[in-house]
């Protein structure tokens, strides 16, 4: 197997995917390579279109949506989101698949097993994901856009989760909340997982909370991405050790 895989995107300068999959491909002896390419929404129908000559690719923000409507077939998961981030190639047809739901399925029932109403920042593709494994583990969930933000309060005052699904605090120091809205009994999941810790995390642990960044996320959708692509077994040291050394993790 060779070739080209991508993670299309728009301001994805930030990824640590490039750093996880080359890992995966070096360790397992692929003759691929995993790179960046920005794509604007107006160009991303011939962005899709180009990938049938191409080894695969991850879609993001903000494209998981409208990437849906330019694959050929989609997958069990993708469809019951709406949502798609990984497109495998396969004699010329594209399909699309959603591994945030089960990455994201399986972070949330680590970090906060017994959750029974949750708060979720954002209504994009990562944030159908989260309300969806949320659901399905029976929890009572509430989405806030931002246009809404004055909410949040509130809201999390009844709240024993919340889960930033937006790019807020990407590349920064910034938090979506603010710290006093925090409190120990308050499980914090951050999508954002650059810088690691985010800042919400940083005043979540402060807090006495229970939180964890988007680092272990991105880990297991990584992984289920590989094996779509190359139908191998992710080698999961060389990749979380890439993560690692990408973010810092000394």
């Amino acid at each position: 197997m060779s070739g080209r895989v991508v993670l299309l995107g728009e301001h994805i300068g930030y990824s640590a995917s490039p750093a996880i999959h080359n890992a995966a491909f070096a360790a397992c002896g692929l003759d691929l390579r995993y790179e960046l390419a920005g794509v604007s929404a107006d160009g991303l129908a011939a962005a899709v279109d180009a990938l049938r000559d191409q080894a695969g690719a991850n879609v993001t923000q903000p494209h998981k949506r409208a990437a849906i409507g330019l694959v050929d077939e989609i997958g069990g998961d993708a469809e019951r989101v709406g949502a798609l981030n990984t497109i495998v190639v396969s004699d010329g047809r594209l399909s699309g698949h959603n591994t945030d739901l089960p990455a994201i399925a399986a972070e949330l029932m680590e970090l906060a097993p017994d959750a029974r109403r949750a708060v979720v920042l954002g209504a994009g593709g990562a944030s159908r994901a989260t309300v969806l494994a949320l659901d399905e583990a029976g929890v009572d969930t509430t989405v806030v856009r931002r246009a809404d933000w004055d909410r949040v309060p509130h809201l999390l005052g009844r709240a024993d989760l919340l889960v930033n699904a937006t790019p807020v605090g990407t590349a920064s120091d910034v938090s979506p909340v603010e710290p006093d809205w925090l409190r120990p009994d308050l499980a914090v999941l951050d999508l954002v997982y650059r810088p690691s810790p985010t800042r919400l995390v940083r005043d979540a642990l402060a807090a006495g909370a229970r939180a964890a960044d988007g680092s272990g996320v991105l880990m297991r959708q990584a992984a289920l991405s590989f094996t779509l692509w190359t139908g191998l077994e992710p080698p999961i040291g060389p990749m979380r050790a890439a993560l690692g050394a990408e973010l810092g993790h000394g």
